[in-house]
């Protein structure tokens, strides 16, 4: 399989909000991922050359889960996006408002 079409309908998102410039996707997949010097925060540098496999290493040491990859719109990595400091829950999310007093 060429890694063109593997990356085929691939989709690499990193979220500014939620990286914090560890730089270790920098070192899991050298010259796909660098910093932006000006904000800190990781950005993709050579989508074209990159494979599956180094857009995948970059995404996965990710300490914050900043590097969200899709395919065809359906979320890859991660499957679940953990809470980040100041998330609030969004409303009917079902966490355990309205739940006192229900057995």
């Amino acid at each position: 399989m060429s890694s063109a079409q593997g990356k085929r309908g691939l989709n690499v998102y990193i979220d500014p909000h939620r990286c914090v410039g560890n730089a270790a996707c920098t070192w899991a997949a050298p010259e796909i991922y660098v910093l932006d010097e000006e904000t800190r925060v990781a950005v993709l540098e050579n989508e074209e050359d990159a494979t599956v496999e180094q857009l995948f290493a970059g995404a996965r040491a990710c300490p914050t889960k900043a590097i969200i990859i899709s395919q065809f719109g359906r979320r890859v990595y991660p499957t679940i996006l953990p809470p980040m400091f100041g998330d609030s829950p969004k409303p009917g999310s079902g966490d355990d408002e309205g739940t006192e007093g229900t057995s």
